[in-house]
């Protein structure tokens, strides 16, 4: 299933395109909306709050969203440099009630002449908060650091462990069924 539309594709070709990015967290004090951009935003029905500020020193970078591979969970980093001192400590206070919560990252397109919405939402990254990081060097600048692991992330893994020699003997003791798995055999017939 594709996640944009012959007409998502056709809009995204149009001139002056411009993106941005939204964050659903469902933290302690509530469900809190932020956008990639500055000020208040409606779309999706719902009001969305900008975390940028670039004349305030205050930015947001957002790592690549990779393909899962196995054996590798997929995360995405969501940095905030320039955090106040009142949001710093707020987010060092209340950390361990943050991590595990629910984030969903959505992506959308505006005109970014008239500020028109061409592509509305699309969910690109459902998943779970992980710790915070925090920060500081020297005096007043502080960066807050959360990472976002896919809810896919843990059935990345085979639910019985790994096809090998040792893993088999730990789910049937003395069976040496999966010892020549990966391994070069060669066998000599002699006349």
């Amino acid at each position: 299933m594709a996640i944009f539309t012959e007409a998502d594709l056709d809009r995204l070709a149009a001139p002056h395109v411009a993106r941005a990015w939204f964050l659903e967290m469902d933290l302690p004090s509530g469900l809190t909306r932020l956008h990639s951009g500055t000020g208040r935003v409606s779309i999706g029905g719902h009001e969305w709050r900008g975390v940028s500020d670039p004349i305030g020193g205050q930015l947001v970078t957002l790592s690549n969203i990779e393909e899962p591979r196995f054996g590798q969970a997929v995360a995405v980093n969501v940095t905030l440099s320039g955090a106040n001192r009142e949001f710093f400590k707020s987010v060092h206070t209340d950390a361990r009630a943050i991590e595990g919560r629910r984030a969903d990252l959505y992506w959308a397109a505006f005109d970014g002449e008239t500020g028109e919405v061409l592509i509305g939402l699309k969910k690109l990254f459902p998943g779970k908060i992980t710790s915070p990081s925090l920060q500081w060097q020297g005096i007043g600048i502080r960066t807050v650091s959360i990472t976002i692991e896919s809810i896919w992330s843990s059935q990345n893994y085979a639910v019985g462990g790994k096809w090998n020699g040792a893993d088999q003997r730990r789910r049937y003791p003395g069976d040496r069924g999966l010892d020549f798995v990966g391994v070069k055999v060669s066998e000599n017939w002699s006349a």
